[in-house]
């Protein structure tokens, strides 16, 4: 009985893995395309002319630190692939988050937003504030988006 059971298993286990092959008529596996992941975002050149961009470094953020723009607007976040670092954007001051109403969902959350070296996000401001963002991995990074009517 437990030869019967054994070979069944075998058996099984081959027909099993058989299901998953591929096999075209010369007997090598067709290869398969694949399309690259695109960008996180890379619009860009999409945003009005009046919106702002908020750079950052390895571990802070270079250039602009407090930006203003109008309700409804947008802002680039740009991690450059050169010299940029990994970072976790929230609502908050110190690396610690402060959700406040208003805030753009993407920063509004203890999760926050992670950007890698090469990451463009823009994010829309929908509602006038003053909202200030912070990395929870480089607490010292802090930069303030103003938002008037």
């Amino acid at each position: 009985m437990r030869k019967l059971a054994s070979v069944l298993i075998v058996a099984a286990a081959l027909i099993f893995a058989a299901c998953g092959s591929t096999s075209s008529t010369s007997g090598n596996p067709s290869p398969t395309a694949t399309t690259p992941p695109a960008p996180t975002n890379t619009a860009a050149a999409t945003l009005a002319p009046s919106s702002a961009t908020i750079t950052m470094g390895r571990s802070s953020f270079s250039g602009n630190t407090s930006v203003t723009v109008k309700a409804g607007q947008a802002v680039l976040f740009d991690d450059p692939s050169a010299n940029g670092g990994t970072h976790d954007l929230v609502i908050g001051q110190g690396g610690k988050f402060a959700g406040m109403s208003g805030a753009p969902t993407e920063f509004n959350s203890s999760n926050g937003t992670l950007f890698s070296p090469g990451d463009q996000k823009v994010v829309t401001f929908a509602t006038a504030g003053t909202y200030p963002i912070t990395c929870t991995i480089h607490p010292s990074m802090q930069v303030t988006v103003t938002v008037t009517a």
